[in-house]
């Protein structure tokens, strides 16, 4: 019998903008205005990347805008086999 790979899935951040996002972000709500300022990016550009990280399950909004990390091992990746 093989072991079969179940998932395998980074929790690093793809590029420099998911990078420097979650700089700025915490497990306390942090609202997209906040993170627009400190990091200097546009707010096109962190809406549509924290709408893709929200995708991946690196964030969550909690409603109003206002978005947190919701993985703590972020910087660490998971492997899992049967």
């Amino acid at each position: 019998m093989i072991p079969r790979q179940i998932e395998m899935r980074e929790l690093v951040p793809q590029n420099e903008t998911e990078s420097l996002i979650l700089k700025h972000l915490s497990y306390e709500p942090t609202h997209i205005d906040k993170v627009c300022r400190s990091s200097c990016l546009p707010i096109a550009t962190v809406s549509s990347t924290l709408a893709m990280m929200e995708l991946k399950g690196i964030v969550r909004q909690m409603g109003g805008m206002n978005y947190i990390l919701s993985r703590e091992a972020r910087n660490s990746y998971r492997v899992g086999a049967n």
